[in-house]
């Protein structure tokens, strides 16, 4: 068991200490951002040097003496860096009424929500049907023969198989085994955890840090008191990895437009690279992010964001193209050729069908089945968001503007998609299509609630957390 937890320390210590260094900030609430952010970029970057490794030393396990000397060079780095600074003292927690209520609800939800997590993964710890079909598949045929890892991406694999969904899952598994010696399902289930609780610790640190801890309690009991969301984290999919890296990628461009530092820029841009390592809709991310910015900074030197964008997001990108179009076999979901899927686009009813489906998505997307609620999450977002709406600066638009950019792209990119798949359209958004919307729901949330007024400026009239309100 720790040789299993310094298998995962060293990759996310390590991507914790990248992102201080590139981003010296040092308020205790974006320390805690930081080290959220640091497990999705840790186990990313890790993910894709395992790939590499593997091309040069396939057979030869010793990667994580590998992992240890970049953690040994960082750590340096770090102390160098941090040997004169002062640090700030601790700030002191003076909770008000609101925030202690808050607060204590979110905890009870977060413990129950977490036990719900560990029960599915004790109970299936190999995963659902496409964790253990596509990813930790993979990963098996990668450890058992290294030698021949590549035979793993043949064009002669059935369809079923996937084999051309990206790697970040499958790299850091076989990883994982190849640092224990042995096959394990506490690897894959260990990083499903990480990550479900990754993505609640980027949405809780940022609020925290943008809004009020009133407002980073909401996003707490609204992220995991969905079902949805909590029963996805402990499937070992890689859908809750994208949505953490959509996440990221939005709120270090909000934080961005508040701070002007180009480091978070290219930080953002590694965030949207790993998105297009975790699965093929992260491909789809990457260039609606590069629309994002270049709209919302149209007219304040796009290129430059572009610029800082493009170095960032050029490691994991070109990595993941090299693996698409030179290793891993045609995706499936494009197999049914250019005339049959322009009979399917003018076809009226599968148009019909697919944004009926979505639309009952926006109704009940929560899977509150117990207690069969008649309507689900993102009504209640909007009724929030339109009782309680703050002014949004001039200066923080941009930040919306890319968010709203990067969520109308990703929609149009889905639908078309289901417009053009081979499969049965019927079974295709029955299968997918709840997972579609949680890939955006935490970053819907965390838009939402950055546009709205603070719990404490709504249910108090205590003048302090009115006036930090007003100052966000």
């Amino acid at each position: 068991m720790i040789l299993l937890i310094i298998v995962f320390l060293l990759p996310i210590l390590s991507g914790g200490m990248l992102v201080h260094l590139l981003w010296p900030e040092r308020d205790f609430k974006i320390l805690f951002f930081k080290a959220f952010l640091g497990i999705g970029l840790g186990l990313g970057l890790s993910s894709l040097l395992y790939f590499l490794y593997l091309h040069l030393f396939a057979g030869q396990r010793w990667f994580i003496f590998v992992q240890l000397a970049i953690f040994f060079v960082l750590l340096g780095a770090t102390i160098w860096k941090e040997r004169k600074p002062a640090w700030p003292v601790l700030p002191r927690w003076n909770l008000t009424r609101t925030q202690t209520i808050l607060s204590a609800v979110a905890l009870i939800i977060f413990l129950i929500s977490l036990a719900s997590t560990a029960s599915y993964l004790l109970r299936r710890k190999q995963g659902d049907w496409d964790a253990w079909m596509m990813y930790n598949r993979a990963a098996r045929f990668v450890y058992r023969d290294q030698a021949n890892w590549l035979a793993s991406f043949s064009r002669q694999m059935d369809p079923i198989f996937h084999a051309d969904y990206p790697l970040l899952l499958a790299m850091n598994t076989a990883s994982g085994w190849d640092a224990l010696g042995m096959e394990t399902p506490r690897v894959p289930m260990m990083q499903s955890a990480l990550f479900a609780v990754g993505v609640l610790g980027l949405a809780v640190s940022a609020l925290a840090s943008i809004k009020s801890t009133g407002q980073a309690a909401l996003g707490a009991i609204i992220l995991w008191g969905t079902p949805a969301l909590v029963n996805e984290g402990a499937r070992e999919l890689a859908d809750v990895p994208l949505a953490f890296f959509m996440l990221a990628t939005v709120i270090l461009i909000y934080f961005y437009v508040l701070q002007k530092k180009p480091a978070l820029i290219a930080l953002a841009g590694l965030s949207a690279g790993l998105a297009a390592w975790t699965k093929n809709e992260g491909g789809l991310f990457v260039v609606a992010f590069g629309l994002a910015l270049a709209i919302a900074f149209f007219k304040q030197k796009p290129f430059r964001v572009l610029f800082f964008y493009a170095l960032g997001l050029t490691f994991p990108f070109a990595i993941t193209l090299y693996f698409k179009l030179f290793l891993a076999p045609p995706s499936d979901v494009l197999s049914s050729g250019a005339a049959k899927s322009l009979q399917q686009i003018l076809d009226l009813s599968r148009h019909a069908e697919i944004i009926k489906f979505f639309w009952n998505q926006f109704i009940r997307f929560g899977s509150w089945t117990g207690i069969s609620l008649a309507i689900g999450v993102f009504p209640i977002l909007l009724i929030y968001f339109l009782l309680f709406r703050s002014p949004i600066r001039a200066q923080h638009r941009r930040a919306y503007i890319a968010g709203i950019t990067i969520l109308v792209v990703q929609a149009l990119g889905d639908y078309a998609v289901y417009l053009i798949t081979p499969y049965d359209l019927n079974w295709h958004l029955s299968y997918s299509g709840q997972r579609i919307v949680l890939q955006v729901f935490p970053l819907i949330t965390f838009l939402i609630l950055c546009a709205s007024q603070t719990p404490e400026t709504v249910f108090e009239s205590n003048q302090i957390g009115a006036n930090h309100a007003a100052r966000h």
